[in-house]
């Protein structure tokens, strides 16, 4: 992920801290990308809007990631999520165990990262598509809005105090993101593109100029399997990648082992950040919690203690679950 560095100071309980601080800003003509997740499984909305109404329930999900605990102004990221097939929010009748159908959910996100603030609401839809006995293809999008801030009295520069390009920013545009979900009972992969507007951010410098900035278009893609390995233990291999203009690629690596549905743990690899171990348990098949710790192997694995992410989450069964997706892999 490219980045620019800036000394600021930050003022905390009237003490002022000097830190070496990455700022992940667009407007000093570096990229920026969405806010990272290691629970991507079990909070999949972060990645995709095709997912919506995959399974046959209500999904409610609360996430909450922590990262790089102890570096001072580190992300701190929390999300909200909605989704499910339209048939259990309006009563229609149970469908065919193959057969295409449509969902509609919600998801929120709030992160701050130092003097930066972003967060993003949006409805979302997905149409799958019955492309065979075993398959479906699925198409989503998200459409709502995103605001941009960044507040210039948290930021007090060491050299140059009097930058122009240092003030405070306030910016809320349309958004939407699209996505395409390929799935069956044993494997499941999908691409999305966010932010595809590729929106300015403008603000005004001294001597007339003005300069903008924008948050760029990001696209990920999702590859990923079940595989049940006795009856009562299920592997679940998954792999997604990030990329973003004017930034490294980012890819993660997982493998997942799933004891009868309701207990798991697994281990997974960041290129070039972090090594990763996730766990997590199911209670009476509806909630579950999922805890992941990030263990960092980067170069600033020195100044922070790793990053932390809860993900809590409950489901409304419609019955006997008979679509054709993969059950209980996300």
């Amino acid at each position: 992920m490219n980045a620019s560095y800036v000394m600021y100071r930050i003022n905390i309980s009237s003490k002022t801290i000097i830190v070496l601080y990455l700022v992940l800003l667009g407007i000093t003509s570096t990229a920026q990308q969405n806010p990272q997740f290691s629970q991507y499984l079990q909070n999949p909305l972060v990645l995709n809007p095709a997912i919506t109404g995959a399974e046959d329930f209500m999904d409610f999900t609360l996430g909450y990631r922590n990262q790089w605990t102890g570096f001072q102004g580190a992300p701190k990221t929390g999300t909200l999520s909605f989704h499910a097939p339209t048939r259990l929010l309006f009563g229609t009748n149970r469908r065919a165990a193959s057969e295409s159908h449509s969902g509609i959910g919600a998801f929120m996100y709030a992160d701050e990262t130092g003097p930066i603030k972003q967060s993003g609401y949006y409805l979302s839809y997905a149409y799958h598509l019955q492309a065979s006995e075993e398959w479906f293809v699925s198409l989503g999008t998200f459409v709502g809005g995103s605001q941009f801030s960044f507040n210039a009295n948290d930021v007090e520069l060491v050299e140059n105090p009097n930058d122009i390009l240092v003030q405070n920013i306030s910016n809320t545009n349309f958004d939407m993101s699209l996505g395409i979900y390929i799935y069956s009972k044993h494997l499941f992969m999908g691409i999305a593109a966010n932010q595809i507007f590729d929106q300015e951010i403008p603000y005004d410098v001294q001597n007339g100029a003005l300069i903008s900035g924008s948050l760029p278009r990001n696209y990920n893609a999702l590859l990923g399997s079940r595989i049940q390995a006795d009856r009562d233990w299920t592997i679940i291999p998954s792999g997604v990648i990030r990329t973003v203009e004017n930034a490294p690629v980012q890819w993660d690596i997982s493998v997942k082992a799933e004891y009868q549905n309701r207990l798991w743990g697994g281990i997974s690899y960041r290129n070039e950040e972090s090594v990763y171990a996730l766990v997590g348990f199911r209670i009476w098949n509806s909630f579950s919690v999922g805890y992941s710790y990030d263990y960092p192997i980067s170069e600033f694995s020195n100044n922070q203690s790793g990053s932390h992410e809860i993900v809590l989450s409950y489901r409304i069964f419609g019955g006997s679950n008979k679509c054709g997706c993969a059950v209980n892999s996300l």
